[in-house]
């Protein structure tokens, strides 16, 4: 048993020399039966003494003497490896006997909560990784869950002191990980993953995972502004509750800037400009190339600088369309700086009413 798992260890560091490949075989197989050989000293020892109802010191000093062992022989075990391997070879090798739950664990991590900052996420990689170097020693997987266990427990202290409310992030990953419900969030997120087509499957989750949150943050804003607003008609006169409704919506509106920001810069770690670009129209409903169309039909003659300017209105138009939820809201931003950009054009000298006749004259003629 100890060489199968070694073999398979082994297998998956795709070291070309073979020599060197049953060397470090050998040395994970050995390591394999030295635990045991403690393990079961251990264990067996720990019976006896239960039968013969001995002091829970005697219990502890025989687990103590256990674990001061299996300690020497790891540095022993870890120290011969990193002889044979790179650095990374060897973490591969102790994921290899902890069924890779350091990785898998710090993917989910990433996943539930996606903006965790670079030193959160060092300090979670330090705790798993710590968890590994004990687990990597346990002598059942029941063992080696326990320590992960432990230190998922101090990761989530850790995060809860930092602010974050895990109970609830857990509930809306879960929400995202349900590919099959009906919710804005799932549907308009595997759409939007199916245009961009990428091969890659960690990536494509990483990303279809981002695009479903932002709809759930937008959407939590949203609930939250509706319920401030219900909260806000009980103040009395109009003018103090439209005051409570307008700081309402500017605090609501200053989040989503913020986190659409995040969300931009979150995905350009895995989409290139093309690809961001897809997921900005899509969120839009295509309103920014919609509309800039309809200004080139209407003005054939606009100059290239004219151009640019009304393509950065509809781009910001496009920006704020991209914190709501409904084509209603979406197509009242893109109204909102179509008018700007009308104004705009002008107060440059174009005949807007002219050019509507001319246009309308265009598409009977057509």
């Amino acid at each position: 048993m100890a060489n199968e798992r070694a073999d398979k260890i082994v297998g998956s560091l795709q070291i070309a020399d073979q020599v060197k490949a049953l060397k470090v075989r050998d040395l994970i197989a050995d390591q394999y039966s030295n635990l045991n050989q403690i393990h079961s000293a251990r264990d067996k020892k720990i019976e006896q003494l239960k039968a013969q109802k001995a002091s829970d010191e005697k219990i502890v000093n025989v687990r103590r003497d256990a674990d001061s062992r299996i300690v020497k022989l790891q540095s022993t075990f870890v120290r011969s490896l990193s002889a044979e391997l790179s650095t990374q070879q060897t973490d591969a090798v102790k994921d290899g006997m902890t069924y890779n739950t350091v990785p898998l664990t710090y993917k989910n991590y990433l996943l539930m909560l996606p903006y965790l900052s670079d030193e959160e996420q060092s300090k979670i990689w330090s705790f798993l990784t710590e968890a590994r170097d004990h687990a990597m020693n346990g002598g059942s997987s029941k063992e080696k869950h326990a320590w992960f266990n432990k230190y998922k427990g101090k990761i989530a202290n850790y995060l809860a002191a930092r602010g974050y409310d895990l109970k609830n992030e857990g509930v809306e990953w879960a929400a995202r990980r349900d590919l099959n419900a009906t919710s804005l969030a799932i549907t308009e997120s595997n759409r939007i993953i199916k245009i961009l087509a990428i091969n890659d499957a960690g990536k494509n989750e990483s990303v279809r995972n981002l695009i479903a949150h932002q709809y759930q943050v937008i959407e939590n804003v949203q609930n939250y502004r509706k319920l401030k607003s219900e909260e806000n008609k009980k103040l009395g006169s109009k003018d103090v509750i439209d005051k409570a409704d307008e700081k309402v919506w500017l605090d609501s509106k200053a989040k989503l800037d913020k986190q659409r920001s995040l969300y931009i810069g979150k995905l350009s770690e895995f989409l290139d400009k093309e690809q961001q670009e897809i997921v900005k129209n899509e969120m839009t409903s295509n309103g920014l190339d919609k509309e800039y169309t309809k200004f080139q039909n209407l003005l054939p003659g606009l100059k290239e600088d004219h151009k640019q300017k009304v393509y950065e209105y509809l781009v910001e138009a496009r920006d704020n369309a991209m914190n709501v939820l409904t084509n209603r809201e979406k197509n009242q931003w893109f109204a909102k700086y179509r008018g700007r950009a009308n104004n705009y054009l002008s107060s440059e000298g174009y005949d807007l009413r002219k050019a509507t006749e001319e246009l309308e004259k265009r598409q009977k003629e057509d």
